[in-house]
């Protein structure tokens, strides 16, 4: 089948009828019907059955259609790429990170890279690790970023800086804001991480050092958010990454942890993908969002000592 016959074959399954499908690529229906014609004629298939209430799609052609999904949907990839090169001559640059750092640490990473590179085409889409691994492999994304990403063969990883770890809770229970010891923790309302998850991994061992015996949560949750979600509606306290807890309510205690933990910010990228010069701008950008970001942990210390 050439490239046209799926084209009219595909549209004609989305629209239901030829007159239908010759709207969608603006031909005339004849047109329509001598292309779908010869599209059964070169496969040797009848891809519909012709009826007086108009096509039937075959089991072959169900088949088919699932396949030309697919095709279009790399095609309307192409075409997007295409038009974005046309009015993007600085190039494009796909990113991926996981929800805590895609409303709080990658926004100001691009922000900062918009100023220097105007030119440059930006998507941007949050998903989890594994998923985002998948989409490097597949080169649909150029760099993924998330919290201490599992070792897979074909991904490059490098660790950016830190991100502390904070109890987040009710300020009613938490009013000083002195940094609260592990040991303090009235676990029976503690809301956990998933122990899978790198930063709940963490957590669970520095609590395990300290009392193995109640080291068991009110409730365990797979994401961040609705950890603070949770907290967020009167639900016991957790303890998540700086970021996800950033712009809390003042209701809402913020406060940092003895023993200090913290978790890796790292960028992902594909082995086999060569990088731009959009890319290492947008890393170094990244990295000094990060730097700033520790800085002023440093000075918080600082004055808390003080």
């Amino acid at each position: 089948m050439r490239l046209r016959h799926i084209e009219v074959f595909h549209a004609v399954m989305q629209a239901g009828s030829l007159s239908g499908a010759a709207s969608l690529l603006n031909i005339s229906q004849p047109a329509a019907s001598k292309m779908l014609a010869q599209a059964e004629h070169s496969l040797g298939v009848a891809l519909f059955k012709r009826l007086p209430s108009g096509l039937k799609p075959t089991p072959e052609a169900m088949l088919l259609f699932q396949e030309t999904k697919t095709l279009h949907a790399s095609l309307d990839r192409v075409r997007h790429l295409a038009r974005n090169l046309a009015s993007h001559p600085g190039g494009m640059l796909r990113i991926g990170c996981i929800p805590s750092l895609g409303l709080s640490l990658v926004p100001r990473a691009i922000a900062a890279f918009t100023r220097l590179c105007p030119d440059v085409s930006i998507e941007i889409r949050t998903e989890n690790q594994q998923t985002l691994s998948a989409l490097l492999l597949t080169q649909e994304i150029d760099i993924g970023i998330a919290f201490e990403p599992v070792a897979m063969a074909g991904i490059a990883i490098e660790e950016l800086g830190r991100a502390r770890a904070v109890l987040f809770g009710a300020v009613s229970d938490w009013p000083a804001k002195a940094p609260v010891h592990v040991r303090e923790l009235d676990l029976s309302k503690w809301i956990s991480l998933d122990s899978m998850d790198p930063l709940g991994s963490i957590v669970n061992a520095t609590l395990a050092g300290f009392d193995e015996a109640s080291r068991v949560p009110m409730i365990q949750v797979k994401t961040y958010y609705l950890a603070r979600a949770l907290v967020e509606s009167g639900v016991g306290f957790t303890i998540i990454d700086e970021y996800t807890a950033q712009s809390a309510a003042d209701t809402f205690a913020v406060r940092q942890l003895e023993p200090a933990l913290s978790v890796g910010v790292c960028m992902m990228t594909s082995m086999s993908h060569a990088g731009t010069q959009g890319l290492t701008v947008f890393v170094q950008q990244l990295e000094k969002q990060l730097a700033k970001i520790q800085s002023l942990q440093a000075s918080e210390l600082r004055a808390q000592a003080t």
